[in-house]
């Protein structure tokens, strides 16, 4: 899904901004924004099969992002200032936040609604008669 999803955002980068000539800004940012959406929604489809209501999984992956772009930005700042160099601090801050979206993505982000529990028979409240 990385590999896809990484081509996607290059791929978009270079039509907006080496063919269709948009700012770079601009073009970044539509790369980014589309391949936020083609992530959501393969992860949703394809890799969790998740049933769970998209308004609400959206929702919960914008604030997975928002905690991604934080945690990444503390993540290379921290391990550069500690000596590392800016890529090993950047490739380290992709492992961890890659193995923590996939656990959040699971139990938090396409969780699958609860199934209402079915009370048989014998557990159903005996009828008061008068």
């Amino acid at each position: 899904m990385g590999g896809v999803c990484y081509t996607i955002d290059v791929g978009t980068l270079v039509l907006f901004h080496g063919v269709l000539h948009m700012p770079l800004a601009v073009a970044t940012t539509l790369a980014f924004v589309t391949v936020l959406a083609v992530n959501f929604g393969l992860n949703r489809s394809f890799v969790f099969r998740s049933g769970a209501l998209a308004g609400p999984a959206f929702a919960k992956y914008l604030a997975l992002v928002g905690l991604n772009y934080c945690a990444t930005v503390a993540t290379v700042t921290g391990l550069t200032a500690l000596g590392l160099t800016y890529v090993a601090a950047k490739t380290t801050s992709t492992i961890i936040n890659a193995v923590a979206n996939y656990a959040a993505f699971r139990w938090w982000v396409f969780k699958e609604p609860a199934a209402p529990v079915a009370q048989s028979p014998a557990e159903a409240e005996p009828v008061r008669e008068p």
